[in-house]
Formats: C-alpha cells, sequence, structure tokens
C-alpha cells in the first residue's frame, strides 16, 4: 500500500463490535453499502459472556442470523436471583416457555460476535477496512474525512455519512461537541469463564446477590461451562477490559459469595478485570454527519444484562432512520436519538434500580428477600414487560 491513499464512501462505521456490525447488516439489508472500520485484523475472544434477551433476538432474526446465534448458544430454563448469605434462591422466573417467541439466550461474546461478523463478511454490500484505526476526523458541509493508520501507511476515507459505534472510549466521540465523557461508577467487574462439575451444572442465570456486590453466573456454549461476572466497589486503571486482578480484591469478594453454591467455582478461575464507567445518556450523540451508537452514546453499568441488546437495538434502529431520511444524516441521527432516548433513559433507571436492590446489607436485605418471596414469578415478569417485550 502506498503511504497515502483517498478512497470516497457513501456510509462508514467505525468499529466491528455489536452495535457497529448490527448496523451494517441492517443498512445492508436495505440496499444500502457501507464500510466498516476496524481496528483488529481478525476477531478475539476478548469479553466473557453476553446475555442476549428477547428485545435482542427478535432483530437478530430479522437480520437472518438467529439461527447460526441458536445452534451455539444455550437457552436457559429461568431467570433467577439468589441471597449470597443464606446460599438460597429467593425468585424464580422462568423464560423461553413461550411457543413462536424470540428466545432468551446466552453464549461467549466471541460467539455473539463471530456470528454477526460471518454475516457481514458474507454480505457483498459489507466492505470490511480491517487493522486500521482512526488518527484524525475532520468534518465538512457535505462530507466527513476520517484519516486511518496502518503502521506507517495511512488512508484518507471521504464518507457522507459517519457512524460512530467504537465504544465506550470512542475516539470519534470528541467529534461530537457537547457528547458525554465516560465517568467512574467508582465499582469494578470481575469476569472469568470456568468449566463446572456436573453437580453444578445447570442452565440458569442467577444473579447471587450480597452486601455492596452481586455475582452473575449463566452457561456459554453448554450447560457445564459456567460464565462468572461479579460487581463490587473498586477502582480501575482506566481503559482496558482485561486488566489483572489483586489478591485482596478477590479475597474481599469470596468473603461476600458466602454460602452460594458457586464461591468453589469463584475460588478457582482466572479472573480478569474492568473498571466499570458510565455516560450520560441525554448528552449530544451526533453532528450533523457523524452519529453515535451503541456504548460510544450511551454506555451504562451491567446490572440489567442489556448492553448487547442496547447495542443491537441501536444498530437496526439507526438503519431505519437512515433509510427514512435518505440524503439527510442530520435528520436521521435526530430521529433516531429523539426516539432512543426515552428507552435508554428507562433501562438507565431499571439499572440504578437493579444495582440498589442487589447490593443491599442488614434490613434492607432482609425486607429484600421477603418480597421477593412473597411476589408471585409471574407478577415480575410482566414488571420487564417493556424491557424483553421490546419490538424494534
Amino acid at each position: 500500500m502506498p503511504d497515502h491513499e483517498r478512497t470516497d464512501h457513501d456510509l462508514a462505521i467505525v468499529g466491528a463490535g455489536i452495535a457497529g456490525l448490527t448496523c451494517a447488516l441492517a443498512l445492508a439489508a436495505r440496499g444500502r453499502e457501507v464500510t466498516v472500520i476496524e481496528a483488529f485484523d481478525e476477531p478475539s475472544e476478548i469479553g466473557a459472556g453476553l446475555q442476549v434477551p428477547p428485545n435482542a433476538a427478535h432483530i437478530l432474526d430479522k437480520l437472518g442470523v438467529l439461527g447460526a446465534l441458536n445452534a451455539r448458544a444455550v437457552r436457559p430454563a429461568a431467570l433467577c436471583l439468589g441471597d449470597s448469605v443464606s446460599g438460597r434462591i429467593v425468585l424464580e422466573m422462568p423464560v423461553n416457555g413461550e411457543a413462536n417467541a424470540p428466545p432468551y439466550l446466552t453464549a461467549h461474546r466471541a460467539i455473539v460476535h463471530g456470528v454477526l461478523y460471518s454475516a457481514a463478511r458474507a454480505d457483498v454490500r459489507v466492505q470490511p477496512l480491517q487493522g486500521h484505526r482512526i488518527v484524525k476526523v475532520a468534518e465538512h458541509d457535505d462530507r466527513v474525512e476520517l484519516t486511518a493508520a496502518r503502521g506507517e501507511a495511512h488512508v484518507t476515507l471521504s464518507a457522507r455519512c459517519v457512524i460512530a459505534a467504537d465504544g465506550i472510549w470512542s475516539n470519534l466521540r470528541s467529534a461530537v461537541p457537547g457528547a458525554a465523557r465516560p465517568e467512574p461508577t467508582g465499582r469494578i467487574a470481575l469476569r472469568a469463564v470456568v468449566p463446572a462439575p456436573a453437580e453444578r451444572a445447570d442452565d440458569k442465570v442467577v444473579a447471587w446477590m450480597a452486601p455492596r456486590a452481586h455475582l452473575v453466573t449463566y452457561p456459554v456454549r453448554n450447560a457445564a461451562t459456567r460464565n462468572l461476572v461479579a460487581v463490587t466497589s473498586g477502582t480501575g486503571r482506566g481503559e482496558g477490559w482485561s486488566h489483572s486482578v489483586d489478591l485482596a480484591t478477590l479475597d474481599a469478594l469470596f468473603a461476600r459469595l458466602g454460602e452460594t453454591p458457586v464461591a468453589g467455582l469463584a475460588e478457582r478461575a482466572d479472573w480478569t478485570l474492568w473498571p466499570l464507567y458510565a455516560l450520560a445518556p441525554d448528552a449530544a450523540w451526533h453532528t450533523a454527519r457523524i452519529g453515535l451508537i451503541g456504548d460510544a452514546a450511551h454506555g451504562i453499568e451491567p446490572f440489567a444484562a442489556q448492553g448487547a441488546a442496547m447495542a443491537i437495538e441501536d444498530g437496526w434502529l439507526l438503519a431505519q432512520a437512515i433509510e427514512r431520511h435518505d440524503g439527510n444524516p442530520q435528520a436521521a441521527f435526530a430521529a433516531f436519538r429523539q426516539q432512543r432516548l426515552p428507552r435508554i433513559e428507562r433501562v438507565a433507571r431499571r439499572t440504578a434500580f437493579n444495582r440498589f436492590t442487589y447490593h443491599q446489607a442488614g434490613i434492607g436485605r432482609l425486607a429484600r428477600n421477603a418480597a421477593f418471596r412473597m411476589g408471585p414469578p409471574a407478577a415480575f415478569r410482566r414488571d420487564l414487560d417493556w424491557l424483553y417485550g421490546y419490538r424494534a
């Protein structure tokens, strides 16, 4: 490749994660050609498990990739809440019992991403530019110029419309005046994937609630392989998803797991850590020709297991807005934000409520457990219809 090239494009997406690939496939399904720019050369196994609730599975079905994901994902039988102090389940809500309804799935992130990535590579309308990182952004009246670097070589891409799907540490966010900045939450997440012995293998998603912490466990790949994600108070070391974990942090976590059946698995796991940051969703999401989606626009903490689902919803609905406002990127971005903001804010409120509920101690913990035990599971499930029943 020469030291510098220049290419012209209609639509460009920066970031080949879940949001970017969903948007690319949704645009391609509407007959649009799109260029996807990504820093990696090939996808990796970065990440741990993901939950794909029905509101996201519905969109994956429309994109034609749900069958491929179904073949490699797990269908849990129930969503459960457990009390780590007593080691008892206080609420169990069955899922996946309705015929012809979108499923609730769990899988390793690499499986979900791989299904989307394979579909994008197979679509001639999606043109990948891999191994390139964006080093400069310049927006003009009629186009956006992106300078991407690969080693010493550079390429300038001129695009009519640019979609920034490059995550919570977005490089393109700085080109959007008034956009939010990631703020530390004072919490950290620890994650691991471990084999489970036969007596511990099950097909349920369980959130073990503890004083000022919680641990979620669910099957990935098969019922005997468990994903563990713990959230507790702490600080991290800035950007990144795979920091090492010090022994003091692990000891404090294990002490809070109390009587949970997964305590032994947790002690044998190879943990990694990432600090939790959040973005104020009511800040700016776009300029005239640059729009933010997914975590680049509204990253929230993982207390509602909706991070991947919000990225998938974003990708699908932004493609719809671009189709409706063809030729006017600013109108498309504005309509998308107007449509999405109320739902994102409601998910953020649910996230805050779950955090408050899960991390109760003392009398608050006892009252919480009593409320969960006394209420019928169907009532708690109906309370989530607005979330899981949403059809973009």
